[in-house]
């Protein structure tokens, strides 16, 4: 009988071992916390979602995104998690259309996101 084959940590390629990832929680207003770049465990750096490099690893569906209650969003388009996050709060609104403060407080979150979204996917450096 042939007992199947498993590798050990140190028999992996070594860029297996040693790839950075990055991940960013993104909250229910639509902004993104600082993105975490990670080496394994180890935490290398924090870049500012805005930032030029930042809206690019967002944009390109390299970070890992959390919801604050810790739903995970991978590898989808920018574009996409943004259609949804709206979608949600649309949905939010129409549960309670006669109450002005219900109604005055998801609009205020509702363009807090198309901000967000207008700032994290046009690029005036991409051309």
């Amino acid at each position: 009988m042939k007992v199947p084959l498993t590798r050990t940590p140190l028999e992996l390629p070594r860029q297996a071992l040693y790839q950075k990832h990055y991940s960013a929680v993104l909250c229910g207003d639509g902004s993104v916390l600082p993105i975490e770049e990670r080496l394994g465990r180890r935490l290398l750096r924090t870049i500012e979602a805005p930032s030029t490099e930042g809206a690019g690893l967002l944009r390109r569906g390299w970070v890992t995104l959390r919801t604050v209650d810790g739903k995970a969003i991978d590898r989808l388009p920018l574009s996409r998690v943004y259609a949804r996050l709206k979608e949600e709060l649309a949905e939010r609104l129409a549960e309670r259309p006669e109450d002005p403060s219900w109604c005055e407080h998801y609009r205020g979150i509702l363009e807090t996101v198309e901000q967000w979204e207008a700032r994290l996917i046009t690029d005036q450096h991409d051309h």
